[in-house]
């Protein structure tokens, strides 16, 4: 579960897509894909601190933690973020991994069933439809 999440999370063109206004987050998640997580950690808190209302903060936040393996911590970022914008597919998307891992299996489907409902990516939608059936034993 972890090597899919850090391939999901540390992609670089997928850093890039997620934060390109911001380039104080671009330069964490750099840092996050160098190893660098405490660091990366420190620029997002400062983010969050001084703009807790940007889904992208927290966004950010969700993936540091998810990379230190604090999946309860990364829950928690990731749910803020769509507490403010609902629509963030990534952000679905981890929670549905997280999910599945610990093996909540109704709100891994409902995560991934909004992810099917959400994204225009027909990759995307494949892999949530595989994995809705698959948690409904299908």
């Amino acid at each position: 579960m972890k090597k899919i999440l850090s391939g999901f999370v540390l992609s670089v063109f997928f850093v890039c897509a997620l934060f390109a206004n911001s380039s104080e987050l671009e330069n964490a998640l750099r840092l996050l894909n160098e190893g660098k997580a405490d660091e990366a950690m420190s620029i997002v808190r400062e983010k969050l601190q001084n703009d807790p209302n940007t889904p992208d903060n927290h966004l950010a936040m969700g993936i540091i933690q998810l990379e230190k393996n604090n999946y309860s911590e990364a829950k928690i970022s990731l749910e803020n973020a769509l507490k403010i914008d609902r629509k963030i597919v990534a952000a679905h998307y981890m929670l549905a991994m997280i999910y599945e891992k610990e093996g909540d299996t109704q709100k891994a489907i409902d995560k991934w069933q909004r992810i099917y409902k959400r994204s225009k990516n027909e990759a995307l939608r494949s892999l949530a439809d595989k994995h809705i059936r698959q948690l409904k034993g299908e």
